[in-house]
């Protein structure tokens, strides 16, 4: 992937000199009144005044105010799926433009989403982030570092779901698409399962690509390159070739390293470096081959590389097509998912994709595959999957004199498949290919008695083949328009989490390597598990105190059960007769079980956009929530199972005897797995264990961010952003045990410190075709942790420019 690094920098400083002669603004005669609600703020400072008054006549703007509050004020489509503006938009939305995003200086999607309000982002390695909408995650507490991560925000890439069906969440970097790519993200906060499916449960956030119009420049490029060999880049050519038919073609390609080398170890209770780990090992009889072979390079942070190509095609208003597809590869050192010694952990993928979507008369259609390989976990086996996953929508929107009604029909399945990358049977998570399909019928309906009321009702049934049950999602919306400048509204809406492969079908052997006890650890799906339903109030005010003002409040309560995890079901020791020659080996047998886990949240978020002046845009949000649990077991996953924990002498042929002889033989027993041990007592919950009202601490308590865009002149843009969150508290089953190490200035007892993130952009518009900046990211080199057990995360800084002719 090197090469193909240095091959796309060479190509845009090809395009860099290719366009440096001087072209002028847009005649203003020629301009459409389209194409002026299209600009950006840093288009209508390129006129001067008298043109701009022009602009304003053409868009029946009346004043200057007038035209700032039509060029804030964009229109949202993943709110309802019909176009309709921000301001009357009844759900919690955001719209973040383009130009919005790079005036920020954001080097991707994930740290643009600190622009949107109720949207935590916490950066673990250079460029691999985490990402919540609202928070409410980390469920249940004191468990492995899975349970931490989001998997109940819906993301899709212009409507085509891109969400991890394997483990849940999102692969980030594993998005085919750049920065540079898109035309704008829209962010529904609240559960919105009703509208876009299952696992749109905190929100869906949808990345829309760039339309390709007459206007469209023939070549685009976007790079810069930095501190930590960060080098992020894009490339497109886009041309519509008559009034039919339009085609594209994009790539882009991102480096970063860290700002260590260092990678830690956990032996005996104890972080120790990689080095060092790797010398214990070694004198235990370890060949170097088998110790850690996944940290093949460990400064890495991430590298990653997408290719697109969209062709559109309309042969009228009412019959259009839009077909693209595309390829990509990433690598990335994240946090570990599962029980590794090491909490850091690399993952990778490779695969392509392919979306259609269409206008067919009034019928709207949506179909997409996505084929990726995935390593979840580099180096060690079991993790690996073949993955193909199938989405088909279909729905029509009536509409009547006050009413619209929106029916729909859609049909996912996702197929995971790991024959391919492991040995023996028992060796993978799935140790076959395995399916989760569902089905569903959905209606929407919205209706407008008077000009200042709207009601909104959205219903979808989701037939589940895995467990097999139809599971109800909704939305009950009404929004009172009190005048043009002033909008309440409520919601109360159902969402629900879908099954995950890993849930439903484990079967696996996991040896605990880092661990001193247990040594062994097998992992039992649930053919029948429960999915988490999340059940939201929220009270909205939108108002513009005057035209260049903007302000949005909202607050939600929200209560979510039905939550299912990996928990201990046995623990046994075998004890050798010879115990001075072989070691006692213990074994833990879990299983995915529903738990009487019950979340509460409540919280409230205000955002405020400000057109100051006309050089002058300051946008600003706040979020404070708290989440407590009821139902909650004080007690890790090792408690637990050490209750359980009774050493015993088996004869050859015990099973548990079998479960260790298959491991270590290489799985030369049988083509079929033993089966597991019975026993006459499992493990059983221990009531005093149980509390009401514990704290959920780990996404903080308050986050925020003030954005300032400073144009002195039409060449001249500055912006600065600052970005704040409280401290919060990520615990896990190991991060208490007070015996480990902490290494240097990192963290590993779950409690991280509030930290502060100052921002800074500078560009200068060289003219209509060149765009030169120096970036800086966390300028002022506040390397707290912002992630348990991750890096130290400092500053970057950024020289670079866009170009487009």
């Amino acid at each position: 992937m090197l090469q193909k690094k240095y091959i796309i920098v060479f190509l845009f400083g090809l395009i860099a000199l290719s366009g440096a002669a001087q072209q002028s603004p847009k005649n203003i005669d020629l301009i459409t009144r389209e194409e002026v609600l299209e600009m950006s703020m840093d288009d209508l400072l390129s006129y001067d005044l008298a043109d701009v008054i022009k602009l304003m006549e053409l868009v029946g703007a009346s004043s200057m105010e007038d035209l700032y509050e039509l060029l804030l004020n964009k229109d949202v489509t993943s709110a309802s799926k019909s176009a309709e503006s921000v301001f009357d938009s009844p759900l919690s939305t955001t719209v973040l433009t383009y130009d919005e995003i790079n005036a920020s200086g954001a080097t991707s999607i994930e740290e643009a989403l600190r622009l949107v309000p109720g949207v935590i982002v916490r950066e673990k390695t250079n460029g691999n982030y985490d990402v919540h909408i609202r928070g409410g995650q980390n469920m249940p507490m004191n468990n492995v570092l899975l349970y931490a991560e989001n998997t109940t925000t819906l993301v899709m890439i212009d409507g085509r779901p891109v969400f991890n069906y394997g483990m849940g969440g999102i692969l980030w970097e594993t998005l085919p698409v750049s920065l540079g790519e898109l035309d704008r993200i829209e962010v529904v906060r609240g559960p919105s399962s009703a509208l876009y499916g299952p696992n749109a449960v905190n929100g869906v956030i949808n990345l829309i690509t760039k339309d390709i119009t007459q206007d469209t420049p023939l070549v685009s490029a976007n790079f810069q390159g930095g501190t930590q060999s960060t080098y992020i880049g894009d490339f497109s050519i886009s041309k519509k070739l008559n009034d039919k038919i339009s085609a594209g073609f994009s790539t882009s390609y991102e480096q970063r390293d860290r700002n260590t080398d260092e990678v830690y170890a956990l032996y005996d209770d104890k972080f120790l470096s990689l080095a060092d780990y790797q010398q214990r090992r070694i004198a235990e009889g370890w060949s170097s081959e088998d110790i850690y072979e996944m940290i093949e390079e460990p400064n890495r942070a991430k590298e990653k590389m997408g290719v697109n190509a969209y062709i559109y095609f309309a042969a009228n208003t009412k019959l259009n097509f839009n077909l693209s597809g595309g390829y990509l590869e990433s690598e990335a050192m994240t946090s570990t998912i599962g029980d590794t010694p090491t909490p850091y952990n690399v993952r990778n993928a490779q695969g392509y994709f392919i979306n259609l979507a269409g206008k067919i008369y009034g019928f709207n259609l949506q179909a997409s595959l996505n084929n990726i390989e995935q390593d979840l976990s580099k180096g060690i086996k079991g993790w690996k999957q073949d993955t193909e996953q199938y989405n088909v929508h279909l729905d029509y929107l009536f509409k009547w004199d006050k009413f619209s009604f929106r029916p729909g029909l859609s049909y996912q399945s996702v197929y995971y498949d790991d024959r391919e990358h492991i040995d023996f049977i028992g060796q993978g998570f799935v140790n076959g290919r395995e399916a989760l399909r569902n089905y569903a019928v959905s209606g929407r309906l919205d209706y407008n008695p008077t000009e200042k009321i709207r009601l909104v009702a959205a219903l979808r049934a989701e037939k589940y083949e895995v467990p097999d049950k139809i599971i109800p999602s909704y939305q009950f919306i009404s929004s009172y328009k009190i005048n043009e400048n002033n909008l309440l509204r409520a919601v109360y809406s159902r969402a629900n989490q879908s099954t995950f492969v890993v849930d439903a079908y484990s079967s696996y052997i996991w040896s605990s390597e880092g661990l001193s006890s247990p040594e062994y650890i097998h992992f039992m799906g649930n053919p029948d598990p429960s999915m988490m339903t999340m059940d939201m109030l929220e009270i909205g005010f939108r108002t513009r105190p005057t035209r260049k003002i903007l302000i949005d409040i909202e607050a939600f309560y929200n209560k979510a059960k039905d939550y299912s995890a990996l928990m201990p079901d046995s623990m046994r020791t075998v004890v050798y007769s010879d115990p001075t020659t072989i070691a006692p080996v213990t074994s833990v047998y879990e299983s995915y079980r529903p738990l009487d886990l019950k979340s509460k949240q409540y919280g409230l978020s205000i955002s405020a956009d400000m057109v100051l002046s006309e050089k002058l845009i300051l946008k600003a949000h706040m979020t404070y929530q708290k989440s407590t649990v009821d139902n909650f077991q004080d007690a890790n996953m090792f408690d637990i199972a050490n209750r359980q924990g009774n050493a015993y002498i088996p004869g050859m042929t015990d099973d548990i005897m079998q479960y260790i002889t298959y491991v270590q033989s290489g799985g030369t027993m049988g083509s079929n797995i033993p089966p597991q041990p019975s026993y006459s007592s499992a493990i059983q919950p221990d009531p005093s264990t149980f509390k009401d009202d514990v704290d959920n601490e780990a996404i903080p308590s308050f986050w925020g961010s003030v954005a300032l865009t400073y144009k002195p002149t039409a060449k001249l843009s500055v912006n600065a952003q600052a970005y704040y969150y409280d401290k919060y508290n990520l615990y896990t089953m190991y991060d208490a045990q007070e015996s480990r190490l902490a290494l240097g200035n990192l963290n590993y007892t779950g409690s991280m410190e509030a930290k502060f993130l100052l921002n800074a952009k500078v560009s200068y518009k060289v003219n209509d075709k060149v765009n030169l900046f120096v970036n800086g990211r966390n300028i002022l080199n506040n390397d707290k942790q912002e992630y348990i057990f991750m890096d130290n995360i400092g500053s970057l800084y950024f020289a670079g420019f866009n170009v487009s002719f």
